[in-house]
């Protein structure tokens, strides 16, 4: 992790402005994220056209017209007292680059009002139901549990991970019983 920072900052990221963000996802999607690598690619990706489109047209709107910016994602996957919690860290180039007079021009984006930040938030909700609802790949019952997995060993273990609460154990861990003359392990 710290061979990778620093890679980031010596080797790939301009001697810029940078601005972190960080989206987290509702309870009841992130066991299936943590399983579906391609799902939260798509909300990754998502998600990050979303703040770059952001920079871009308030580029344009202040007359930097074709602007580019960049941003880099890392996925973690867990929160820091190892709960299943896949989240994404981006970092974005806090502002733009453009040509003017035939020369690349930083732009810098400057103060983040708690509003824009609000409008950036609530268009990624948009896009990723919009995704959602469109490919059906995250299916949420009222409990919010995936149906598809439910009653699986595995699965029901991955939920306790994400929920906090006490994992499965005995009868209702499945019909996995111990092996005739072998006691259960002890903690």
């Amino acid at each position: 992790m710290s061979a990778t920072a620093a890679n980031l900052i010596e080797r790939v990221l301009p001697e810029t402005g940078l601005r972190q963000w960080v989206l987290t996802f509702p309870f009841p999607w992130r066991r299936r994220l943590a399983q579906d690598g391609a799902l939260l690619g798509k909300l990754t990706r998502i998600f990050v056209e979303t703040v770059q489109t952001f920079y871009t047209g308030r580029a344009a709107g202040e007359s930097a017209l074709g602007a580019k910016t960049g941003a880099i994602t890392v996925v973690q996957r867990t929160s820091s007292d190892m709960r299943l919690n896949p989240h994404l860290h981006t970092v974005a180039l806090d502002g733009t680059w453009h040509v003017e007079g035939g020369e690349l021009c930083w732009e810098g984006l400057g103060h983040l009002k708690t509003s824009e930040v609000g409008e950036v938030l609530e268009s990624t909700v948009k896009r990723t139901l919009r995704h959602l609802r469109r490919r059906g790949p995250l299916r949420i019952d009222e409990h919010g549990a995936d149906p598809d997995v439910a009653g699986d060993p595995e699965s029901n273990l991955a939920a306790s991970a994400v929920s906090g609460q006490t994992p499965p154990a005995g009868p209702q861990w499945g019909d996995r019983a111990p092996a005739a003359g072998v006691a259960p392990a002890r903690l």
